[in-house]
């Protein structure tokens, strides 16, 4: 469901300054999991019409009942706003990897570009991987880390 053309990230991020967007996150989150869940729910009326939605496009179906078009109307629209949430999100600077609350951070560690990790639900960023690991591969901060942020060029 993160099918959305966002900006590539133009910053790094410190450690402080990642945490310093959180509560931005935290909210801009909130709305695009109330979106996701009005999509979802969206989605179930169309199935059980027997007109799921197929692909990261909705297409009004014309030969499709006024109710079920009105349906995928809706679910347009729905749509739209999350891409338009998750992009304003990526504009912070950060990788939008789901919907639903994961965003990495571009940081520097020792030198190597990585990245800093979090998701919704978490109350600091806690942990960090490599840029090929993923989130699978997260590890636990070290205490004495200096993740380094600062504006590429």
């Amino acid at each position: 469901m993160c099918d959305v053309d966002v900006p590539l990230p133009t910053r790094l991020f410190s450690l402080r300054e990642a945490n310093a967007l959180l509560d931005t996150l935290r909210d801009e989150f909130g709305r695009a999991r109330e979106l996701r869940d009005q999509l979802t729910e969206v989605q179930q009326k169309l199935s059980e019409a027997g007109r799921p939605l197929e692909g990261p496009e909705v297409q009004i179906d014309t030969d499709a009942p006024p109710a079920v078009q009105r349906l995928q109307a809706k679910a347009g629209v729905i749509l739209g706003k999350l891409r338009t949430l998750l992009r304003e999100v990526a504009e912070l600077g950060v990788e939008v990897k789901a919907a639903d609350g994961l965003v990495d951070f571009r940081s520097k560690l020792n030198g190597r570009v990585v990245y800093l990790c979090w998701k919704f639900g978490e109350e600091r960023v806690t942990h960090w991987h490599e840029l090929e690991a993923g989130f699978a591969g997260r590890k636990p901060i070290p205490p004495e880390s200096d993740f380094v942020g600062d504006l590429l060029h």
